[in-house]
């Protein structure tokens, strides 16, 4: 199917042939003055649902196509959408977000900001992205104005007076107001690869409400940082990764790309998905994260001291508990953590886990974690532990910190392959290990 058109030029690209989509991006760069010679074209999408093409000349990117599907949890709501582009204009205005040369009805064309930074999925490439660098990066993503994000958030809580009830005492820097994770925006809460079969979604949120697990986890203040730095509302990417950070050939300078999930929230937030890959234990050494934390802070103007630091990493490990996608998200084919004991479909479309055998519940999952937590942060040397070793891999090792239903659990879903991320695999002569992705030498 080709683009359709109208007198001004091409309006949609929804099913559009790649030829087609090379043709648009060509004209949006003849028109924006941008100097190329012969375009090729990439599909470079990844998993929100919507395309992305890369469009380059020889081996220097010019252009990036995005195409909404209309088909995905990510881009299927007028407030998901909305969030999107008010977020990548303040982006923009803050010289992050590149320019936009065209929009359509279903896409735009953006300049490029640049040549791919990333080793593998969990690693950067340490000469083109030194870890100052992109401290100072997510630090100037950090210093984005928050102002266009208080009217939507009011909207996202008038679209379900049930949730906004719950949540009309939750502070601000309470882990509830990531997104992707808790779907109060939508209603339907992102599972993952894909974002696969909305009407689940719907269903799992619904259950979270019946079950009262959703109040339970969201409302629970041993989740919440407690960290001033950790704490402040900012404006949040959720998907900071090696794919999505840009090196500008011509400036040198680093970018973060791909927005779909930028929202304004705790700084935390967009450490607990790093603290589970790139940044976590299982891939770089604790000296290395303390350096990384401190250029963070400093280049926030903020306490940089030992203290703060240590603090901060807590935080950070905390967060991969209740982050998307941490250890209670809705996003594993398997289950969703949160309605063990319930009968419930996961992000596999047709799948359907849990039922009243299951141990512990999530109800009682919660109160396990709350109470693991409580422990970190009461013993100083338990505290060490895990933010030189990360707080999921400590729990596996010692057992559980003491408690046999969380090893269990932890020992189940590891078992399960829902520990990826965090680098652990399956058993390997009954001690656990590191999976072949997160085996790489350590920086």
């Amino acid at each position: 199917m080709n683009a359709n058109k109208n007198s001004e030029g091409i309006t949609t690209l929804k099913n559009a042939h790649l030829d087609q989509i090379l043709y648009t991006a060509n004209i949006a760069l003849e028109r924006n003055g941008v100097a190329h010679s012969s375009l090729s074209i990439r599909d470079v999408s990844g998993n929100s649902g919507s395309k992305t093409y890369l469009c380059s000349d020889g081996e220097l990117p010019k252009c990036i196509v995005k195409v909404s599907s209309g088909d995905s949890i990510m881009n299927s709501h007028p407030l998901t959408i909305k969030r999107v582009n008010d977020a990548t204009e303040a982006l923009r205005k803050n010289k992050i977000a590149p320019e936009i040369l065209m929009r359509g009805e279903d896409f735009h064309v953006e300049l490029s900001s640049g040549t791919s930074v990333m080793k593998d999925f969990f690693h950067f490439e340490d000469n083109l992205a030194p870890p100052a660098e992109l401290a100072r990066l997510m630090a100037k993503l950090h210093s984005t104005p928050i102002e266009w994000y208080g009217s939507l958030k009011s909207k996202f809580l008038d679209r379900d007076p049930k949730i906004a009830d719950i949540l009309s005492d939750v502070p601000p820097h309470a882990p509830v107001w990531c997104l992707p994770w808790s779907g109060i925006d939508t209603g339907m809460p992102v599972l993952g690869v894909g974002n696969p079969d909305p009407k689940a979604a719907r269903r799992i949120l619904e259950l979270q409400l019946e079950t009262g697990v959703f109040e339970k986890i969201m409302t629970c203040p041993t989740f919440f940082p407690v960290s001033h730095a950790a704490q402040r509302n900012v404006v949040v990417h959720n998907d900071f990764k090696p794919d999505n950070v840009l090196r500008d050939p011509d400036t040198g300078k680093l970018t973060v790309i791909d927005y779909d999930l930028v929202q304004v929230g705790p700084a935390v937030m967009d450490f607990g998905l790093p603290f589970m890959m790139w940044l976590g234990p299982r891939f770089t050494t604790f000296e290395f994260r303390k350096f990384f934390i401190t250029e963070y802070l400093k280049a926030c103007d903020l306490p940089a001291d030992k203290k703060s630091v240590r603090d901060f990493i807590l935080d950070c490990e905390v967060n991969t508990l209740v982050a998307f996608p941490g250890l209670l998200s809705n996003i594993y084919d398997a289950e969703v953590p949160l309605l063990r004991g319930f009968r419930h479909p996961t992000a596999k479309a047709g799948f359907v886990s849990g039922g009243p055998d299951v141990s512990p519940s999530g109800l009682q999952l919660v109160d396990l974690l709350a109470t693991a937590v409580e422990k970190v942060r009461s013993d100083p040397t338990l505290g060490t532990l895990c933010i030189e070793k990360g707080i999921v891999a400590a729990m596996l090792n010692t057992k559980g910190f003491g408690s046999e239903d969380l090893h269990h659990f932890l020992n189940e879903i590891r078992k399960k392959k829902m520990l990826r991320l965090f680098g652990i695999a399956e058993e390997d002569n009954g001690k656990i290990f590191v999976s072949e992705h997160a085996r790489k030498q350590k920086t």
